[in-house]
Formats: structure tokens, C-alpha cells, sequence
């Protein structure tokens, strides 16, 4: 994993889905560029096992922040949650969107430092 080119791809696909919701997920191959990056779709559980944070709860993420430390968990948690959204949420996600959003800054920071 180049740790430049995940912080340079979480701020695009951040942008994006600040700018069109959930339709940005549509427009992007993110499953490839997440498995290029070497992160791995666990349904969000490193991420709940690491951190003791549920993959939806936005709060926990903005209050926790400066603890999410780890690129591949936060890595792995952030492309779970794209796969939710775009395949087994049955209704509006803006809850799982705050999320996202607030994960893929934390992972352009984390692997812009790396």
C-alpha cells in the first residue's frame, strides 16, 4: 500500500460523496482501489474490535477521532461501509454517509502522515 495514493484517493471519494451522496459510490470503482490498497471488506469487525465503536455510530467516530490511528482497520471499516450503502442498506443512509465522510478525512490525514 502507497500510503500518498490512499490519502489522495479518500479525499477524492470524500469529495465526491460530499458533493452527491451516495450516488458518488455509483460513479466509482472504489471496490478495486480498495483491494489495490490491500483493505479488506470485514463488515466493519477489526474496526469494532480494535476501537469497541460500532461501523454507523458517527458520534463515537467524531468523539474517538484522534484515537482511530490504524490506516488498514480504518482502511477496511471505510470500505465495508461503501459496500453497506451501496449493497445491503435497504433505505436512506445519510446516518451511514456522516460516517463515511468523517472516516475517509481521518484516512486521508492518517495516510498523508504514514
Amino acid at each position: 500500500m502507497e500510503p500518498h495514493n490512499v490519502a489522495k484517493y479518500a479525499r477524492k471519494l470524500r469529495l465526491a460523496i460530499e458533493e452527491r451522496g451516495a450516488a458518488a459510490l455509483e460513479r466509482d470503482d472504489w471496490a478495486a482501489r480498495f483491494q489495490e490498497f490491500g483493505f479488506e471488506m470485514d463488515c466493519g469487525h477489526s474496526y469494532e474490535e480494535l476501537y469497541g465503536l460500532a461501523l454507523h455510530d458517527a458520534q463515537g467516530l467524531r468523539r474517538e477521532l484522534a484515537r482511530i490511528d490504524n490506516v488498514q482497520t480504518l482502511g477496511n471499516a471505510v470500505f465495508s461501509q461503501c459496500r453497506y450503502i451501496t449493497h445491503w442498506s435497504m433505505g436512506p443512509c445519510e446516518r451511514e454517509l456522516d460516517w463515511l465522510e468523517i472516516a475517509l478525512g481521518r484516512l486521508e490525514e492518517l495516510a498523508h502522515d504514514a
